[in-house]
Protein backbone atom coordinates (compact mmCIF):
# COMPACT_ATOMS: atom_id res chain seq x y z
CA UNK A 1 0.00 0.00 0.00
CA UNK A 2 1.10 3.52 -0.55
CA UNK A 3 2.89 4.96 2.52
CA UNK A 4 0.56 7.48 4.21
CA UNK A 5 -2.50 5.79 3.14
CA UNK A 6 -5.10 4.77 5.98
CA UNK A 7 -5.43 0.86 6.52
CA UNK A 8 -8.81 -1.19 5.50
CA UNK A 9 -10.67 -1.92 8.20
CA UNK A 10 -13.01 -5.26 8.37
CA UNK A 11 -16.04 -5.35 10.97
CA UNK A 12 -17.31 -8.99 11.79
CA UNK A 13 -20.07 -9.21 14.32
CA UNK A 14 -20.10 -12.98 14.71
CA UNK A 15 -22.05 -16.30 14.36
CA UNK A 16 -21.21 -18.52 11.49
CA UNK A 17 -22.39 -16.89 8.79
CA UNK A 18 -19.67 -14.75 8.59
CA UNK A 19 -16.94 -16.39 10.30
CA UNK A 20 -15.49 -18.03 7.39
CA UNK A 21 -14.78 -14.48 6.09
CA UNK A 22 -12.99 -13.11 9.38
CA UNK A 23 -10.70 -15.89 9.44
CA UNK A 24 -9.87 -15.16 5.56
CA UNK A 25 -9.55 -11.98 6.20
CA UNK A 26 -6.53 -12.90 8.30
CA UNK A 27 -4.71 -15.62 6.57
CA UNK A 28 -5.45 -14.80 3.15
CA UNK A 29 -2.41 -12.11 3.14
CA UNK A 30 0.68 -12.23 1.30
CA UNK A 31 4.06 -10.56 1.11
CA UNK A 32 2.42 -7.62 -0.77
CA UNK A 33 -0.83 -7.33 1.70
CA UNK A 34 -2.09 -3.79 2.76
CA UNK A 35 -2.38 -2.76 6.22
CA UNK A 36 -5.55 -3.50 7.87
CA UNK A 37 -7.36 -3.40 10.49
CA UNK A 38 -9.69 -6.32 11.16
CA UNK A 39 -12.13 -6.40 14.21
CA UNK A 40 -14.30 -8.92 15.35
CA UNK A 41 -17.46 -7.55 17.76
CA UNK A 42 -18.34 -10.46 20.03
CA UNK A 43 -15.27 -13.01 20.15
CA UNK A 44 -18.17 -15.15 22.66
CA UNK A 45 -19.84 -15.71 19.98
CA UNK A 46 -17.16 -16.85 16.79
CA UNK A 47 -18.40 -20.40 15.79
CA UNK A 48 -16.41 -23.65 17.22
CA UNK A 49 -15.10 -24.66 14.28
CA UNK A 50 -13.01 -21.77 13.93
CA UNK A 51 -11.45 -20.96 17.17
CA UNK A 52 -8.77 -23.86 16.60
CA UNK A 53 -7.54 -21.77 13.28
CA UNK A 54 -7.75 -18.45 15.01
CA UNK A 55 -5.43 -19.60 17.87
CA UNK A 56 -3.50 -20.90 15.22
CA UNK A 57 -3.00 -17.61 13.68
CA UNK A 58 -2.10 -15.72 16.74
CA UNK A 59 0.84 -18.00 17.12
CA UNK A 60 2.36 -15.77 13.70
CA UNK A 61 0.11 -13.19 13.08
CA UNK A 62 0.60 -10.89 9.68
CA UNK A 63 2.58 -7.81 10.55
CA UNK A 64 0.12 -5.71 8.30
CA UNK A 65 -2.85 -7.06 10.54
CA UNK A 66 -4.29 -5.09 13.62
CA UNK A 67 -6.45 -7.57 15.38
CA UNK A 68 -9.35 -6.01 17.79
CA UNK A 69 -11.18 -8.49 19.29
CA UNK A 70 -14.38 -7.31 21.90
CA UNK A 71 -15.34 -9.64 24.41
CA UNK A 72 -19.05 -8.87 25.62
CA UNK A 73 -20.83 -10.46 28.88
CA UNK A 74 -18.74 -13.14 30.08
CA UNK A 75 -15.11 -12.75 29.57
CA UNK A 76 -14.28 -15.82 31.79
CA UNK A 77 -13.85 -18.43 29.38
CA UNK A 78 -11.35 -21.39 28.59
CA UNK A 79 -11.59 -20.22 25.02
CA UNK A 80 -10.86 -16.37 26.40
CA UNK A 81 -8.00 -17.32 28.46
CA UNK A 82 -6.27 -18.97 26.15
CA UNK A 83 -6.01 -16.09 23.53
CA UNK A 84 -4.91 -13.81 26.68
CA UNK A 85 -1.74 -16.51 26.81
CA UNK A 86 -0.70 -15.50 23.05
CA UNK A 87 2.39 -14.00 23.14
CA UNK A 88 1.77 -12.06 19.82
CA UNK A 89 -1.78 -10.23 22.22
CA UNK A 90 -0.44 -7.28 23.16
CA UNK A 91 -2.98 -5.59 24.94
CA UNK A 92 -5.97 -6.70 27.36
CA UNK A 93 -8.18 -3.67 28.00
CA UNK A 94 -11.25 -3.49 30.10
CA UNK A 95 -12.89 0.46 30.25
CA UNK A 96 -13.10 1.44 33.76
CA UNK A 97 -16.49 2.82 34.78
CA UNK A 98 -15.59 6.81 34.65
CA UNK A 99 -15.13 6.05 30.81
CA UNK A 100 -18.78 4.53 30.36
CA UNK A 101 -20.63 7.77 30.42
CA UNK A 102 -18.04 8.91 27.39
CA UNK A 103 -18.25 5.62 25.57
CA UNK A 104 -22.29 5.88 25.11
CA UNK A 105 -22.52 8.92 24.35
CA UNK A 106 -19.79 9.33 21.72
CA UNK A 107 -21.94 6.08 20.78
CA UNK A 108 -25.06 7.93 20.49
CA UNK A 109 -23.64 10.82 18.98
CA UNK A 110 -22.11 9.18 15.82
CA UNK A 111 -25.70 7.56 15.25
CA UNK A 112 -27.27 10.88 15.56
CA UNK A 113 -29.51 10.89 18.87
CA UNK A 114 -28.99 13.19 21.92
CA UNK A 115 -29.08 12.11 25.25
CA UNK A 116 -30.19 14.27 28.67
CA UNK A 117 -27.11 14.17 31.26
CA UNK A 118 -29.41 13.41 33.96
CA UNK A 119 -30.61 10.02 31.35
CA UNK A 120 -26.93 9.17 30.72
CA UNK A 121 -26.18 9.31 34.60
CA UNK A 122 -29.35 7.13 35.37
CA UNK A 123 -28.13 4.34 32.55
CA UNK A 124 -24.95 3.96 33.87
CA UNK A 125 -25.37 4.22 37.32
CA UNK A 126 -27.92 1.26 37.00
CA UNK A 127 -25.68 -0.75 34.55
CA UNK A 128 -22.32 -0.36 36.28
CA UNK A 129 -21.70 -3.92 36.49
CA UNK A 130 -19.96 -3.91 32.96
CA UNK A 131 -20.65 -1.84 29.73
CA UNK A 132 -21.91 -4.93 27.84
CA UNK A 133 -24.95 -4.28 30.28
CA UNK A 134 -25.14 -0.93 29.91
CA UNK A 135 -25.56 -1.08 25.63
CA UNK A 136 -28.16 -4.31 26.41
CA UNK A 137 -30.23 -1.73 28.32
CA UNK A 138 -29.55 1.03 25.99
CA UNK A 139 -30.44 -1.29 22.93
CA UNK A 140 -33.59 -1.46 24.41
CA UNK A 141 -34.47 2.20 25.13
CA UNK A 142 -33.41 2.84 21.42
CA UNK A 143 -36.31 0.22 20.55
CA UNK A 144 -38.78 2.02 22.81
CA UNK A 145 -38.52 5.19 21.62
CA UNK A 146 -38.78 4.34 18.15
CA UNK A 147 -38.01 7.25 15.76
CA UNK A 148 -37.25 10.12 18.18
CA UNK A 149 -33.76 11.04 18.52
CA UNK A 150 -33.56 12.40 21.72
CA UNK A 151 -33.32 10.37 25.08
CA UNK A 152 -34.91 11.73 28.18
CA UNK A 153 -34.64 10.62 31.81
CA UNK A 154 -38.08 9.09 31.87
CA UNK A 155 -37.09 6.71 29.05
CA UNK A 156 -34.22 5.14 30.87
CA UNK A 157 -36.74 4.73 33.88
CA UNK A 158 -39.42 3.04 31.51
CA UNK A 159 -36.83 0.37 30.50
CA UNK A 160 -33.72 0.28 32.96
CA UNK A 161 -35.63 1.27 35.94
CA UNK A 162 -38.10 -1.43 35.48
CA UNK A 163 -40.52 -1.30 38.21
CA UNK A 164 -38.05 0.88 40.81
CA UNK A 165 -39.95 4.22 41.42
CA UNK A 166 -36.50 5.82 42.32
CA UNK A 167 -32.39 5.79 41.27
CA UNK A 168 -29.22 6.25 43.25
CA UNK A 169 -29.23 9.70 41.37
CA UNK A 170 -32.22 10.75 43.10
CA UNK A 171 -31.34 10.05 46.04
CA UNK A 172 -28.16 12.11 45.73
CA UNK A 173 -30.40 14.78 44.54
CA UNK A 174 -32.65 15.14 47.34
CA UNK A 175 -28.89 15.73 49.60
CA UNK A 176 -27.95 18.10 47.65
CA UNK A 177 -30.56 19.97 47.34
CA UNK A 178 -30.82 19.63 51.41
CA UNK A 179 -34.43 17.98 51.66
CA UNK A 180 -34.21 16.06 54.49
CA UNK A 181 -38.16 14.53 53.79
CA UNK A 182 -37.43 13.78 50.47
CA UNK A 183 -33.56 12.12 51.29
CA UNK A 184 -35.48 10.00 53.61
CA UNK A 185 -38.58 8.90 50.79
CA UNK A 186 -36.32 8.18 48.45
CA UNK A 187 -33.51 6.20 50.54
CA UNK A 188 -36.57 3.64 52.06
CA UNK A 189 -37.64 3.62 48.74
CA UNK A 190 -34.05 2.48 47.45
CA UNK A 191 -33.86 0.04 50.72
CA UNK A 192 -37.24 -2.06 49.59
CA UNK A 193 -35.54 -2.66 46.14
CA UNK A 194 -32.41 -3.98 48.10
CA UNK A 195 -30.06 -1.19 48.34
CA UNK A 196 -27.82 -1.91 50.83
CA UNK A 197 -25.79 0.50 53.66
CA UNK A 198 -22.39 0.40 51.08
CA UNK A 199 -23.47 1.53 48.12
CA UNK A 200 -25.38 4.51 49.64
CA UNK A 201 -22.38 5.09 51.54
CA UNK A 202 -19.90 5.37 48.50
CA UNK A 203 -22.84 7.15 46.81
CA UNK A 204 -22.66 9.62 49.60
CA UNK A 205 -18.96 9.41 49.76
CA UNK A 206 -18.33 10.20 45.99
CA UNK A 207 -20.46 13.34 45.92
CA UNK A 208 -19.32 14.67 49.42
CA UNK A 209 -15.83 14.59 47.95
CA UNK A 210 -16.63 16.30 44.59
CA UNK A 211 -18.42 18.93 46.19
CA UNK A 212 -15.41 19.40 48.81
CA UNK A 213 -12.59 19.75 46.15
CA UNK A 214 -15.24 21.76 43.70
CA UNK A 215 -13.64 25.22 44.46
CA UNK A 216 -9.95 23.74 44.74
CA UNK A 217 -10.13 22.16 41.31
CA UNK A 218 -9.79 25.12 38.31
CA UNK A 219 -11.60 23.95 35.69
CA UNK A 220 -12.86 25.97 32.51
CA UNK A 221 -16.36 24.98 31.88
CA UNK A 222 -15.69 25.21 28.27
CA UNK A 223 -13.46 22.64 28.25
CA UNK A 224 -15.28 20.22 29.96
CA UNK A 225 -16.18 17.45 28.08
CA UNK A 226 -20.08 17.49 26.93
CA UNK A 227 -21.08 14.50 29.30
CA UNK A 228 -19.30 15.90 32.18
CA UNK A 229 -21.01 19.26 32.34
CA UNK A 230 -23.89 18.02 34.37
CA UNK A 231 -21.87 16.45 37.07
CA UNK A 232 -20.09 20.01 37.24
CA UNK A 233 -23.15 21.86 37.89
CA UNK A 234 -24.50 19.58 40.06
CA UNK A 235 -21.21 20.22 42.42
CA UNK A 236 -21.24 23.79 41.88
CA UNK A 237 -25.06 23.12 43.37
CA UNK A 238 -23.97 20.92 46.40
CA UNK A 239 -21.12 23.72 47.23
CA UNK A 240 -23.20 26.40 47.16
CA UNK A 241 -25.99 24.24 49.48
CA UNK A 242 -22.92 22.91 51.99
CA UNK A 243 -20.14 25.20 51.47
CA UNK A 244 -20.28 26.47 55.35
CA UNK A 245 -20.58 22.90 56.47
CA UNK A 246 -17.71 20.74 58.16
CA UNK A 247 -16.85 18.41 55.02
CA UNK A 248 -14.33 16.55 57.58
CA UNK A 249 -17.54 16.01 59.99
CA UNK A 250 -19.24 14.59 57.21
CA UNK A 251 -16.44 12.19 55.81
CA UNK A 252 -15.89 10.91 59.53
CA UNK A 253 -19.46 10.00 59.70
CA UNK A 254 -19.45 8.32 56.37
CA UNK A 255 -16.53 6.13 57.60
CA UNK A 256 -18.25 5.18 60.62
CA UNK A 257 -21.43 4.30 59.24
CA UNK A 258 -19.43 2.30 56.85
CA UNK A 259 -17.84 0.55 59.66
CA UNK A 260 -20.77 0.16 61.27
CA UNK A 261 -23.21 -1.81 58.75
CA UNK A 262 -20.02 -4.33 58.84
CA UNK A 263 -19.74 -4.87 62.36
CA UNK A 264 -22.88 -4.07 64.06
CA UNK A 265 -26.42 -5.93 63.63
CA UNK A 266 -28.50 -2.87 62.19
CA UNK A 267 -30.34 -2.80 59.43
CA UNK A 268 -29.71 -0.17 56.85
CA UNK A 269 -32.78 1.88 57.45
CA UNK A 270 -31.36 1.47 61.50
CA UNK A 271 -28.01 3.25 60.09
CA UNK A 272 -29.03 5.25 56.81
CA UNK A 273 -31.40 7.57 58.88
CA UNK A 274 -29.85 9.04 61.48
CA UNK A 275 -26.73 9.70 59.27
CA UNK A 276 -29.34 11.73 56.81
CA UNK A 277 -30.58 14.04 59.70
CA UNK A 278 -26.94 14.42 60.64
CA UNK A 279 -25.95 15.62 57.41
CA UNK A 280 -28.92 17.67 56.49
CA UNK A 281 -29.47 19.67 60.12
CA UNK A 282 -25.89 20.05 60.20
CA UNK A 283 -25.90 22.45 57.21
CA UNK A 284 -29.30 23.73 58.53
CA UNK A 285 -27.54 24.71 61.88
CA UNK A 286 -24.50 26.17 59.98
CA UNK A 287 -26.78 28.35 58.05
CA UNK A 288 -29.01 29.27 61.11
CA UNK A 289 -31.89 28.35 58.88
Amino acid sequence: SKAGSLPDRKIFYGGEKTDGSFIQSLVSVGMFSSRQIVIYKNINQISISVRKQLLQYLDNPDINTLLILAAVGQKKSKFIESLKRKSRVISVWTPQHKSFPGIVFRYLEKKGYKIAPVALEILVSSTDDSLSHTFSELEKVLVYIGERKSINADDIRSIVGGSKKYQMSDFIDAVSNCDLYSSINTCMALIETGIKTPYFVSSLYNYFVNVWAYPKVHIKYSEVKPWEKWKILKYRKGYENYKNCDFGFIINRLTDVDLKSKSVNLSTEELMIPLLYEIISTKKRKDGK
